[in-house]
């Protein structure tokens, strides 16, 4: 068990000083060090009690170290990356403002892991711990143990801090695409990867009964991950679930809603609230396939509006509203198979046809001199030279 002294640097160590020393108002510290604090703009975060008061944003608000340390050891769950400002609803029964385009800066990527049960977990617990060092780069920061798996931190060693530029934030599609790659990659040799878990959101919060694993000094690279990201998003194909290498046809030759997972999904009513691959995902993903196979926004909405009342727990409308203006902005060219496939495993369950994301697969199998990819041990020594060009062997990287 580690102490709590170590507790409170794996803590501050994750947020990067992006909180106040000292709290605002009623400081117990002396007032002369409050004085002598940089009086630069700072950022906020939220903590919850329990997972239920999570899945409610029934939490409180933290601008500051100070008031961090006061209550974290009483907090079961926290906002790990940092926004810009965060705030309470009129009766202050709900926290809010925490939305990835309210963020301020992004600390850290987490995965999480989870399986049916603490047995489950205990019992893949090496499994894990020998699936997490990203493509024998990237070793994890910390890892904190849950109620039936794991959360996986991968500090940066620098935040990456968001700028609009156009009406776009291009440092947090690059960080999305990062914490996809890096799911994907532990996904592949690890069952129980929460893939449509929210990149940036709310995770458990370091504490004496739950870290199992802490090394200041194994702090991510941005730049090396980012590269790592663009080779691999280069290099490594889709496989489907024979594990045999396949690539999509492009989008503009299936559509997505004529696929018989597409219809599948739409007749679900019992997706319930929550984190994870629940409404919000069900029906980006729905508005996302419609997208793809040019349907109409509003004919979108009109359709989604009928699945969402006919949810035995449907969204509220605004909700339904922004999702599908996020899937026409024209950042996303289709659903994620990624996505589909964990939605039907938890929704659809006894679905049994085939999951693809156009009209077919074209399966290919050709010496590497004549491929466009390459096997996952061909990209893992290239990502090793590649590091090493850059400048720093591959433990340096981590």
């Amino acid at each position: 068990m580690y102490d709590f002294k170590t507790i409170q640097d794996a803590q501050r160590l994750v947020l990067h000083d992006s909180l106040h020393t000292y709290k605002v108002k009623n400081s117990s510290s002396n007032i002369a060090g409050q004085v002598m604090e940089t009086p630069t703009k700072k950022g906020a975060i939220a903590l919850f009690s329990s997972k239920d008061s999570m899945q409610k944003a029934h939490g409180v608000v933290i601008t500051s170290f100070e008031g961090l340390e006061a209550i974290a050891d009483r907090m079961t769950h926290w906002t790990p990356n940092t926004f810009n400002w965060l705030g309470y609803t009129q009766n202050r029964g709900s926290v809010r403002g925490h939305r990835e385009a309210n963020l301020a800066q992004i600390n850290t990527l987490v995965v999480d892991i989870d399986f049916a049960d603490a047995q489950e977990r205990d019992a893949r617990e090496r499994e894990v711990l020998g699936a997490v060092t990203v493509a024998d780069l990237f070793i994890p920061t910390m890892i904190l143990r849950t109620a039936k798996g794991f959360h996986i931190y991968y500090v940066f060693d620098q935040p990456m801090f968001l700028r609009k530029k156009r009406g776009q934030f291009p440092v947090l599609k690059a960080a999305q695409k990062m914490s996809s790659f890096v799911r994907q990659w532990i996904q592949q040799r690890v069952t129980g990867v929460d893939v449509g878990c929210n990149n940036f959101g709310i995770f458990r919060i370091p504490r004496q009964d739950n870290l199992i694993f802490f090394d200041a000094n194994m702090l991510i690279q941005v730049s090396a991950l980012m590269k790592w990201s663009q080779y691999y998003a280069a290099q490594v194909p889709v496989t489907d679930q024979m594990g045999d290498q396949v690539i999509s046809l492009s989008s503009d030759e299936g559509r997505q809603v004529d696929q018989a997972w597409f219809k599948a999904l739409l007749k679900v009513t019992t997706v319930k609230s929550g984190h994870g691959l629940a409404r919000h995902n069900t029906v980006m993903t729905l508005a996302l396939a419609m997208y793809q196979s040019k349907i109409s926004q509003q004919r979108a909405r009109d359709v989604l509006d009928v699945f969402n009342s006919n949810l035995h727990d449907p969204l509220v409308d605004r909700e339904v509203v922004q999702c599908v203006r996020d899937a026409y902005s024209g950042d996303y060219r289709g659903a994620a198979l990624s996505y589909v496939q964990g939605l039907l495993d938890q929704w659809v369950p006894n679905f049994s046809g085939k999951v693809v994301v156009g009209i077919g697969w074209h399966k290919f199998a050709k010496p590497r001199a004549e491929r466009q990819y390459s096997h996952a041990n061909e990209w893992r020594n290239d990502v090793l030279a590649l590091i090493n060009r850059m400048g720093g062997s591959a433990a340096s990287v981590a």
